[in-house]
């Protein structure tokens, strides 16, 4: 038996016919974080695992946690009641299961994150308030904004409403929770990949830019980006553009095949760019090969 096995039939043994609700709420988080751990490369037994403990002391006596947290958690909790059970579910994961701390972390601070939480961190805390059982109009929104692929924006667009919501109540949020907000605010905020491939397209006049969507079709990216140029200097110049702009904003270039020539291919891993004379594009007819695809003519 699988240890998100063991997980699961704690829970139900636990829940079952006393919090049906809370069930299947925990069942939608394990949905939710196994799709995103499948998406973004992350342990999907790791995930199942948290996803299933993340509320395992949702209705535990805040009693239980002398002894098992240290004093400042426990003054910490005492000031954000909320977080008890956040606690207490990692302290149980530990008793009850293992001693993986990617995992302890994930169930502990998966009501609002912390500050440069990991990725497994941040599908657990997102996949919580997202999950396809919330009817709320914020997490509605956070689940389209998520299953449209924005990740950071979704975590920020679900702190914004939790922090928010806070306030009217007249209570003050965690101050980490408001540092996590500012966090992802700025990875929200900053251009996506795919507007600084366009960007920098422009900036050397290319033409014909068609963009193909290859996520249903292929495993290794989700779009092909092809464009057209009048010589090689073009091409060098794209890159040296590129090379710049994806650093500074956190992008990375996996590959750049054809330096100096005719076609020039730019992997950055979700999308790929080739990038042709437009002779070379006619003579390869590499659009052919992708007429069947979805596609975007880029006109501006």
């Amino acid at each position: 038996m699988q240890l998100s096995d063991k997980a699961k039939k704690l829970v139900e043994e636990k829940y079952n016919g006393l919090h049906e609700k809370r069930l299947k709420h925990v069942f939608g988080v394990a949905k939710m974080a196994e799709f995103l751990a499948t998406k973004y490369g992350v342990d999907k037994e790791k995930a199942l695992v948290a996803a299933y403990m993340h509320d395992y002391a949702k209705y535990d006596d805040p009693s239980e946690a002398i002894g098992k947290l240290d004093d400042k958690e426990i003054e910490e909790c005492e000031k954000y009641p909320f977080l008890y059970h956040a606690y207490l579910s990692a302290e149980a994961y530990l008793d009850l299961l293992g001693n993986d701390m990617e995992i302890y972390n994930a169930i502990k601070y998966h009501v609002f994150g912390r500050p440069h939480m990991s990725k497994l961190e941040a599908i657990i805390m997102i996949a919580d308030f997202t999950e396809e059982n919330r009817e709320y109009e914020a997490c509605i929104d956070c689940r389209n904004i998520l299953l449209n692929g924005e990740f950071e924006k979704a975590i920020y667009k679900s702190l914004e409403y939790t922090i928010n919501h806070c306030k009217e109540k007249g209570e003050e949020p965690h101050p980490k929770q408001l540092l996590v907000l500012e966090e992802y605010k700025k990875k929200a905020l900053k251009l996506s990949l795919e507007k600084i491939i366009y960007y920098n397209l422009g900036k050397v006049k290319a033409t014909n830019i068609i963009a193909y969507d290859t996520k249903e079709k292929s495993p290794f990216y989700d779009k092909l980006i092809i464009a057209s140029v009048d010589s090689v200097r073009q091409c060098s110049a794209i890159i040296r553009y590129l090379v710049d702009d994806l650093a500074l904003n956190d992008y990375k270039i996996r590959s750049i095949e054809g330096k100096d020539t005719p076609w020039v291919l730019v992997d950055c891993y979700d999308i790929v760019l080739s990038i042709f004379q437009r002779d070379e594009r006619s003579h390869y007819d590499i659009d052919k090969i992708y007429m069947d695809y979805p596609k975007k003519v880029i006109e501006d």
